[in-house]
């Protein structure tokens, strides 16, 4: 393991990533009982209200979530300074964000939309008190973290604009704003989301995360800037140019970017010097493999738009494209990396609180302990075969029922190994605690 260039002093406490990761399985878990219980009409159209609730649950509720977790920890460990207001500030953007998210849910299922009126103000404080204590330390000149933090500027930004896109959209669903040019916010609102957001911060935490868990060769500094800054800038473009020959380069270059970084991305995975099995590895692999497809997908989708008929296979082919995405890509990203991030970081913390009786080391659970090989092997096989079953119900409109099964031991599997990581944890810091 490689942990050149951290700053492990300045690592916050423990309970504030894991507020998030603990929460994350269980809002997949509410997303997989959508689709059990609206199994005939949730693939009906990639607008349904089931859908939408859905979407959330897994956009917001798991990916967003763990990621906001995944950023209160990583960067202070890359720029070696703490994010201001530290657990406070945590405790706010989380549930702030439980509680905006579920109304919001709870207004899409229900087409209640009154909802959005208590959701959007919740929603507004969980990411606008989260991105002024990320900014005010991101915009300072001397942080380090060189790459990393560069690509987690622009995914902040893109988070920004998404989320303001997104509570836009909102209001315009509460009757609050006028719903002029309603498709278009919400195709923004995915761009910047997924495009921007979703793969901006994969990338920038991949550049430490996989040389630092998988022991590879580093991402090349010119490409580890040039990407993000391609994929960035694709975004400006696609927004706010309205000819159609640039929005077509500009969508050209995004797909490209994001398939250029696969393919090195796998590439480094594959001169491992660990030549060890490891299962987390293939939750890389897979999604990597999807991001590369939603990119070829996506193109094909652009420029075949006067190809007839076409309303014969586009609409199955946009919910493939956002399937692929959010489950193929982001959900496998974030399972293989929670199953690497928290038993480290468990380790980590209870040999910290060893330092005053070195003994103590020696009783500490090896990080094995908190999640066994076995349950990765097992998470990976669940996931592959939910994504696959998501794939087929989009297409076929068959085997929801199945889908959503799937899903929920997806999740539900993946919320027992992280809780049971977490007792682990804490039964180890008790003990070590009345040793000390």
């Amino acid at each position: 393991m490689r942990m050149k260039g951290l700053s492990l002093e300045t690592i916050p406490a423990i309970h504030v990533p894991f507020r998030f990761f603990n929460t994350a399985p269980w809002m997949g878990v509410i997303a997989a009982l959508v689709l059990l219980m609206e199994a005939g009409s949730v693939f009906s159209s990639h607008w349904s209200p089931e859908l939408l609730a859905a979407t959330h649950l897994l956009t917001l509720g798991f990916i967003t979530m763990v990621m906001l977790g995944a950023m209160f920890q990583l960067v202070p460990v890359l720029s070696g300074e703490m994010i201001p207001g530290g657990a406070t500030v945590a405790t706010l953007v989380h549930s702030s964000l439980c509680a905006g998210l579920l109304l919001l849910v709870a207004g899409f299922y229900w087409q209640a939309y009154w909802l959005f009126n208590m959701a959007i103000p919740l929603l507004l404080m969980a990411f606008s008190v989260f991105l002024l204590a990320l900014g005010s330390l991101l915009l300072r000149r001397r942080i380090g973290g060189g790459d990393s933090i560069y690509t987690i500027r622009l995914a902040a930004l893109a988070l920004m604009v998404s989320v303001g896109l997104g509570l836009f959209r909102a209001a315009q669903y509460a009757g609050l704003l006028s719903a002029v040019g309603l498709e278009d916010g919400i195709n923004l609102h995915l761009g910047w989301g997924l495009g921007g957001w979703l793969l901006l911060l994969v990338m920038g935490a991949s550049y430490q995360v996989i040389p630092m868990f998988h022991v590879t060769p580093n991402y090349s500094p010119a490409l580890a800037k040039a990407l993000p800054t391609a994929v960035f800038v694709s975004m400006l473009l696609l927004t706010f140019v309205n000819n159609g020959s640039l929005r077509g380069v500009a969508l050209l270059v995004l797909c490209l970017a994001a398939i250029i970084y696969a393919i090195v991305s796998i590439r480094l995975l594959r001169r491992r010097k660990r030549k060890v099995a490891d299962i987390t590895a293939r939750f890389w692999h897979l999604a990597l493999l999807n991001i590369i497809v939603a990119a070829c997908l996506l193109l094909i989708f652009y420029f075949t738009a006067d190809v007839p008929p076409t309303s014969q296979w586009r609409a199955p082919i946009y919910t493939v494209i956002g399937i692929i995405m959010i489950y193929g890509f982001g959900v496998s990203v974030i399972m293989g990396m929670l199953q690497k991030i928290v038993p480290f970081l468990s380790y980590l913390h209870l040999q910290r609180s060893c330092m005053t009786n070195y003994e103590l080391l020696k009783t500490l659970p090896h990080m094995g302990e908190f999640v066994p090989p076995g349950f990765p092997r097992w998470q990976f096989r669940l996931h592959l075969a939910a994504l696959l079953s998501l794939l087929v119900a989009a297409i076929t409109g068959q085997l929801l029922e199945l889908c959503g099964l799937l899903l929920l031991l997806d999740f539900s599997w993946l919320g027992f190994t992280l809780a049971r990581a977490s007792r682990l944890y804490l039964a180890t810091a008790k003990r070590v605690a009345l040793h000390s």
